[in-house]
């Protein structure tokens, strides 16, 4: 181990997904990478951050690379070297912590003396995240619908993208920390709101999991977070009621403030449509034309061969 060298990279998520509130994300291509080595000589680790136009500005994404490894390691860990290149939005509702904590958790079970089973990591990342919907996605790639078990791994189905099945997300140039887009939502809902929600996640993650792309428009219809949030992402419900050839659906992307639109291909001009919305309300955005990853933790040995956790 003393002269190990990796590099890793997870992708970026979208979690919530309309009705699927902590139930259903899905893995984006768009990445954080990172640089490992074992550093003999050194007493902690060491972390490089390079400067992208996503490079984190301040310690969060540092704590939850840290925090991941500590679960992983404990206080095992040899003297690290860790250089960062985030292409992740951070704070725009793509995962960007999830991401950080499963780099975290990767890079401990590389460096584990016997690697925990994909069940044990699983559950080191939902206990982190504390909800499995950002983790799991992007530790193994592809959709993913989860459910929490007290303490025992998460319930996860995991499955490949349909093919036809692209993402366009609009990134406006403001943040919402989770935290307070929790804070927005009610301590209790009614029976009809619960039941409609219950029908529409289950029939999300159906139609995910079988290219039905006809009834994507009538799942994700949500009636738990996203109307409470649409006050602080001006345009949202705009957004979600566009329609288009070739759009499928839109929805919060994470606890917001990006939105995300599931379209037929890559370039759809549905992204141009939600930014001249924001552009409305006086708010600037990008709009990033992304495939659903298929892979989620990708390790690369120096000089090894790939691996991909959740690739066939």
């Amino acid at each position: 181990m003393n002269d190990r060298r990796f590099r890793i990279s997870v992708p970026a998520t979208s979690a919530n997904l309309g009705p699927g509130f902590d139930t259903i994300g899905v893995a984006l291509d768009r990445r954080i990478i990172a640089d490992v080595e074992v550093a003999p000589g050194g007493d902690d680790v060491r972390f490089e951050f390079v400067q992208t136009p996503y490079a984190p500005t301040h310690e969060g994404l540092r704590n939850e690379i840290a925090r991941g490894i500590t679960r992983v390691l404990g206080r095992n860990i040899p003297p690290l070297y860790v250089r960062v290149e985030n292409h992740v939005p951070l704070g725009k509702g793509l995962g960007g912590s999830a991401a950080g904590a499963v780099l975290g958790v990767a890079i401990g079970a590389e460096l584990a003396p016997r690697r925990p089973d994909e069940g044990t990591l699983t559950q080191f990342i939902t206990e982190i995240e504390g909800h499995p919907d950002n983790g799991i996605p992007a530790f193994l790639g592809g959709i993913v619908i989860a459910a929490q078990n007290r303490d025992r791994p998460p319930s996860y189905i995991r499955f490949e993208p349909p093919r036809g099945l692209y993402a366009t997300v609009v990134v406006p140039d403001f943040d919402m920390p989770t935290a307070q887009a929790r804070a927005v939502l009610p301590t209790s809902y009614s029976r009809r709101d619960t039941v409609y929600n219950i029908q529409h996640a289950a029939l999300l993650g159906a139609a995910l999991g079988t290219g039905r792309f006809d009834l994507l428009r009538s799942a994700m219809q949500d009636r738990i977070h996203q109307p409470y949030r649409a006050s602080f992402v001006p345009g949202l419900e705009e957004m979600i009621a566009l329609e288009l050839p070739g759009l499928f659906g839109v929805a919060l992307s994470g606890a917001g403030p990006s939105v995300i639109a599931f379209v037929d291909r890559l370039e759809h001009p549905v992204g141009g449509a939600m930014q001249e919305i924001f552009r409305a309300h006086r708010i600037e955005s990008v709009a990033l034309s992304l495939q659903i990853a298929n892979s989620g933790v990708v390790v690369t040995d120096v000089p090894a061969a790939q691996r991909a956790f959740g690739e066939s």
